[in-house]
């Protein structure tokens, strides 16, 4: 109980990376305005304008990808809390756990991984995306100098998401791996 206690505990670093993942899923929700902007009725978002040559949504979306596997289950028997009102409620909940999780497995077990294989797992996931979004990405666009700015941050932030979750998971196979050899 203390554990739980200690892991759901707010401080600057949660709170912070909290804040940064939710500002992050906002900009993907001003970016899903180029779904239904053919709709009438449907006004444009402010700052939509600004977003619009970044790629938020498609990272937004692999940053709840456990979310809507979560809710899978509930879409089988007619519910879908990913397109109820429901939704900004159930995203801070799962941003702020996970924040939580990423600042307690780096405290507990992260901090005992060797620098230089820390950065390897941060940076590996940059390499991984850019190895394989870049080409496909750059087949598809017509004029590459005008989508680079597109381009460029789909990579960034699809690498940042993918990091997120392959360090968390590191430090927590390391705290499993640690517990296991006891």
């Amino acid at each position: 109980m203390k554990s739980l206690a200690a892991l759901l505990k707010p401080n600057w670093r949660k709170v912070l990376a909290t804040t940064l993942m939710l500002a992050f899923l906002a900009a993907a929700y001003i970016q899903s305005y180029a779904f239904v902007d053919d709709v009438p009725g449907v006004t444009k978002p402010p700052l939509y304008d600004l977003l619009r040559p970044f790629a938020f949504w498609s990272s937004g979306m692999l940053l709840i990808m456990p979310l809507a596997l979560l809710s899978t289950p509930l879409q089988w028997l007619g519910l879908s809390p990913l397109s109820s009102p429901l939704i900004w409620p159930l995203q801070v909940v799962y941003v702020y756990l996970l924040s939580c999780l990423l600042v307690f497995a780096h405290d507990r077990w992260g901090t005992r991984i060797e620098r230089r294989w820390r950065w390897l797992v941060l940076i590996l996931p940059f390499l991984i995306v850019a190895a394989l979004w870049a080409p496909a990405m750059l087949a598809g666009i017509r004029s590459p100098r005008q989508m680079m700015p597109f381009l460029a941050s789909s990579i960034f932030f699809s690498s940042c998401v993918l990091s997120l979750y392959v360090y968390t998971t590191v430090c927590i196979g390391v705290g499993v791996y640690r517990g296991l050899r006891k």
